[in-house]
């Protein structure tokens, strides 16, 4: 589809702005309706004494040659070519050669005409942000006086009026010199107005990126209940899914409850609102403006929770890391001393109290390594596996926790196919495959593992025909320090999902069955 000439834009001059081109378009249709006024002036007064005999056609050809100049002017500014200075230049010099020719032709209005130069210096200085005012002014001056000096030479001016000639040209410098020193005033007023306009709207997208990007909803209300501002996550958060349209939707029709809480919430103030998308705390900041308009924040109680969760777990990590270099010590120490002791000695309560020491420092050992495998759940050494190589592993498991061989049924895809971390994937297996084993009836088949490809995901899942879990357990299983057995650390279950989180996998507990059944979903590896 083609455009039309007049459609197009037109092409960007350096260092001139539109205003420059407008004021040069304005400028242009000044000297338009000065050619015609002259042209005009030339007809009504053909007979009259204003003109000398052989001058009468002269003036009326320079005032039609002037005309017509002015009209080719408008071409070129409208092409804008040749370049600004070049066309301001060619105007002026215009301006001054047919003045002082139709001054030539009518010494009666000569000094009248003289005049009309003073505008077109100034027009030149402002229109041109005050380049080359002076010179324009000298030009003028330099053909003013040749004029008047061929006017002496002919006899038709007296030479004492070099005086008033004189004083008019000093009119031009004076003229050209203040529209050089205004336009620069006002050059250095539009640079820092159009500095300040680019930094606004600077301004304006670092706050747009910010309230975009913001993890809280923001939404700007009038006083009214109409809505001005409405962020894409505060949208997101109220499960908003029509248009909205600023200064028109009304805070009612695009979410109610909200628009009834935020008649109530006080400047200052909080309040809660449960929505399908997450539970929001809605806080009000008046802006002070005549409609009473407001900004209403909606923070995700959620991720809020989430965040502070994992700095308590980070911070609770560092901590539990100190003690546990700090306990593996003396622990070794006391595990030592249990076993010399159950060495030298053959009295049976003896034994069993020795017993119970070693029993504990292992679990104290235990523990330490949980934690200490915790702070290196980052380093992670990817390999691939294969449903041979998972089945050895699982295998090796067994035979740590001596499991009999009959109680765990494994059945996978030949075609697994997957990358992890094999240290942290023995891990996640075994505290997992080890709590199976604990609340299983430990029976033949009692467990059963399965490694299932669901599109690009892979299920590798955990089952037991133990007991299972009570409902109010769901969401506290893989809390630290959680446990229901009074020989657990309450670890294995948080420390199983941030190794699968970090090898980016996802662990979850299967509700909905008999027993208890563990996932691990990860991807798939060609």
């Amino acid at each position: 589809m083609s455009v039309p000439a007049a459609a197009l834009p037109r092409p960007a001059t350096p260092r001139y702005y539109a205003s420059h081109w407008r004021s040069l378009d304005y400028f242009n249709l000044y000297r338009l309706t000065l050619a015609l006024a002259l042209a005009f002036i030339g007809l009504l007064f053909n007979d009259s004494d204003l003109f000398r005999d052989s001058a009468r056609t002269s003036f009326q050809g320079f005032a039609y040659a002037y005309l017509v100049t002015a009209a080719l002017f408008v071409l070129g500014i409208r092409a804008r070519w040749p370049g600004f200075q070049i066309q301001l230049t060619t105007h002026i010099i215009a301006d001054i050669i047919f003045v002082v020719l139709q001054m030539g032709a009518s010494e009666r209005l000569a000094n009248g005409l003289g005049l009309l130069l003073a505008i077109s210096i100034a027009s030149g200085g402002l229109a041109g942000s005050g380049r080359l005012s002076l010179l324009y002014a000298a030009i003028a001056s330099i053909a003013v006086l040749l004029q008047h000096g061929v006017s002496i030479l002919g006899s038709s001016q007296a030479p004492d009026s070099f005086f008033q000639v004189g004083v008019l040209c000093a009119g031009y410098f004076a003229i050209g010199w203040l529209a050089h020193t205004l336009t620069k005033r006002a050059l250095r007023s539009e640079t820092l107005a159009q500095r300040q306009a680019e930094e606004l709207a600077l301004l304006n997208r670092i706050n747009a990126l910010a309230i975009e990007n913001s993890p809280d909803g923001l939404l700007a209300v009038r006083g009214d209940g109409v809505v001005r501002h409405a962020s894409p996550r505060a949208l997101a958060l109220l499960g908003v899914t029509l248009p909205i349209r600023p200064g028109i939707t009304r805070l009612d029709a695009c979410a109610p409850e909200l628009a009834r809480l935020a008649q109530q919430v006080q400047p200052g103030t909080t309040s809660t609102l449960d929505t399908p998308a997450a539970q929001l705390r809605v806080r009000c900041i008046p802006l002070s403006t005549p409609d009473n308009s407001r900004v209403l924040v909606l923070e995700d109680q959620t991720q809020a929770e989430q965040a502070a969760q994992r700095l308590k777990l980070a911070a609770l990590g560092r901590l539990t890391a100190n003690i546990a270099h700090e306990i593996r010590n003396p622990l070794s120490a006391i595990s030592h001393a249990a076993q010399l002791l159950q060495e030298d000695t053959h009295d049976p309560a003896q034994a069993k109290l020795t017993a119970i020491i070693e029993n504990n420092a292992r679990r104290l050992d235990r523990l330490v390594e949980e934690v200490l495998s915790l702070n290196r759940r980052d380093r992670l050494n990817p390999v691939g596996f294969d449903a041979a190589t998972l089945r050895t592993m699982i295998d090796e498991l067994r035979q740590t926790e001596e499991i009999p061989a009959d109680a765990v049924i494994v059945s996978m895809t030949e075609s697994l196919r997957f990358q992890f971390d094999p240290d942290h994937l023995r891990q996640i297996v075994w505290n997992l495959l080890r709590n199976a084993w604990r609340f299983s009836r430990k029976q033949a088949g009692s467990l059963h593992i399965g490694a299932q490809m669901v599109g690009d995901t892979v299920h590798l899942d955990i089952d037991d025909d133990g007991p299972g879990l009570a409902p109010e357990h769901h969401g506290k299983l893989f809390e630290p320090f959680f446990t229901t057995d009074a020989q657990g650390t309450g670890l294995g279950l948080f420390l199983a999902r941030e190794l699968a989180a970090a090898n980016h996998a996802e662990l979850s507990y299967v509700p909905g069955r008999r027993g208890a059944r563990f996932r691990l979903s990860l991807r798939r590896s060609e």
